[in-house]
């Protein structure tokens, strides 16, 4: 490559790569025919001899620029598509490719009921298919949602309702009905003593619906005088195409697949979001923690972990109660707290063990046993979010010395819900995180002004008032969800 090999100006040099650019190995060349010839010939570029140097010195240019490439390649700072991969490999991290949603869903219908791998179901909200992705029996001893009824009321008969999950407590209501006592009064005793960390419980006169929001099911034993009104059993279900999609609670309502038995569908939890392939640049930010997976015990570590090996994992956080008492957010003393949006709860809990302290407890509301090596078992507890559902309102004022894109509203709220569903687990909204990526993507703006809103629906609209300027406090188990269907945007 010239005569430059060995010279201390271009190469791998201490300061990094340097290349010999077109005009400098064109002169090179030069210099180096005319030293071996002795000679002197023409070198104009309109010449014989000019051209041929020319065309070897452009050959030797597409050489060095080859050179430079591989060697910024290697690194995670400079490489790009599957040299990033390559490079960032060597950490033990990999890119987190594209997934479609998930949720659970409730089918109600008719004892044992088979309902196939491929039922099809629907979000009313977004319109997007999901399809089971195991066969589910319907079934009232493995039910994720039941509603009871308290059909009589006789004096002096024991009413009692027990949850029973293995590796949990059963949780057991029972009472006594006395002179005077109404199917409601008894319903009205009984539905307080069910309430549980894993139970959802509401009441309705003399009807209880007991419900869980885990995807994990549980059995319920009844008395005499008390009834099963309706019951489903939770199957897992994914979204037929990949990337981000809200679901929240009570939005998988339609059956595209009929069943014989099954009756109706519901998610009483909101669904995990899915994802578009990890781009380049998230890559290289995650890399910076990501390295942390090699290690174990340590925060930062167990979240390494969780987010490269659990499979739908969107979102984690991982806290720490050292203290001898329980802390502020109540946390037992000497444990560790994952509060994790998206994955499988069995893989949850075998990775947190995998890579947790030895001898540190964990805390959760969500609890799965773990096999070791040796055979012994062991409860791993962790928590989910609670999402949190941010409105936002943005001014723009347009700046008439640019060209501002006739759909610059509609892809301004796509650029706040992408970058706000970033954020994470118990991250605040910060507002002036939304300014350079709006301001990078969209042109034509001379001034934005955004306000935000939260509601803990989706479906309850903030009032003008309730909106405000700078930053929102998000607590360590809640999650906030962006939409464009809750964005506004005036331009003027």
């Amino acid at each position: 490559m010239s005569d430059v090999v060995n010279s201390p100006d271009y190469g791998v040099l201490s300061t990094g790569f340097s290349r010999m650019r077109l005009p400098e190995i064109r002169q090179a060349i030069i210099d180096s025919l005319q030293s071996k010839t002795q000679l002197t010939f023409e070198t104009r570029p309109d010449s014989i001899t000019g051209q041929f140097i020319d065309v070897f010195a452009e050959r030797e240019t597409v050489v060095w620029e080859l050179a430079q490439a591989v060697y910024h390649a290697m690194y995670p700072i400079s490489a790009f598509g599957v040299n990033l991969d390559h490079a960032v490999s060597f950490a033990g991290v990999t890119r987190l490719f594209a997934l479609q949603s998930l949720a659970w869903v409730n089918f109600y219908g008719v004892q044992n009921s088979v309902i196939p791998t491929g039922t099809i179901v629907r979000s009313e909200t977004s319109r997007e298919n999901f399809l089971l992705q195991t066969d589910l029996i319907i079934d009232a001893n493995n039910t994720g949602d039941i509603t009871v009824s308290v059909d009589t009321a006789v004096t002096g008969n024991t009413y009692s309702i027990s949850l029973v999950k293995s590796g949990e407590p059963t949780v057991i209501a029972s009472y006594v009905a006395i002179l005077g006592d109404t199917n409601v009064i008894i319903a009205n005793h009984l539905s307080p003593l069910l309430v549980s960390a894993n139970y959802s419980i509401v009441q309705d006169a003399h009807t209880i619906r007991i419900y869980r929001v885990d995807g994990i099911g549980f059995q319920v034993n009844r008395s005499v005088g008390i009834s099963v009104l309706e019951f489903g059993t939770t199957g897992l279900v994914m979204a037929e195409n990949y990337g981000e999609l809200e679901i929240p609670i009570d939005s998988i309502t339609q059956i595209v697949t009929t069943r014989d038995g099954l009756k109706r569908v519901n998610n009483v939890t909101p669904g995990q979001s899915g994802r578009q392939t990890e781009t380049d640049d998230q890559l290289r930010m995650r890399y910076v923690n990501g390295v942390y997976r090699l290690g174990a015990a340590t925060l930062n570590a167990i979240r390494a972990n969780l987010e490269q090996n659990i499979l739908g994992l969107m979102s984690v956080s991982v806290y720490e109660n050292k203290n001898d008492f329980v802390d502020n957010d109540g946390r037992e003393p000497h444990c560790i707290e994952v509060v994790a949006y998206g994955g499988d709860p069995q893989a949850i809990g075998n990775e947190i063990f995998r890579v947790k302290a030895a001898g540190i407890a964990t805390f959760g509301s969500i609890t799965v046993d773990v096999t070791d090596s040796a055979g012994y078992t062991h409860a791993i507890s962790f928590n989910r979010p609670v999402p949190v559902y941010v409105w936002v309102m943005v001014s723009v004022n347009k700046y008439n010395e640019e060209t501002f894109p006739a759909n610059g509203d509609t892809f301004i709220a796509e650029i706040i819900a992408k970058t706000g569903n970033e954020f994470g687990v118990g991250k605040d909204i910060i507002t002036q995180r939304f300014y350079g990526p709006i301001y990078s993507q969209v042109s034509g703006i001379g001034s934005v002004i955004i306000m935000t809103a939260v509601t803990i629906s989706p479906d309850t609209v903030p009032a003008p008032g309730e909106y405000t300027l700078g930053n929102k406090n998000i607590a360590v188990r809640e999650l906030s969800r962006f939409a464009t269907d809750r964005i506004s945007v005036a331009v003027s």
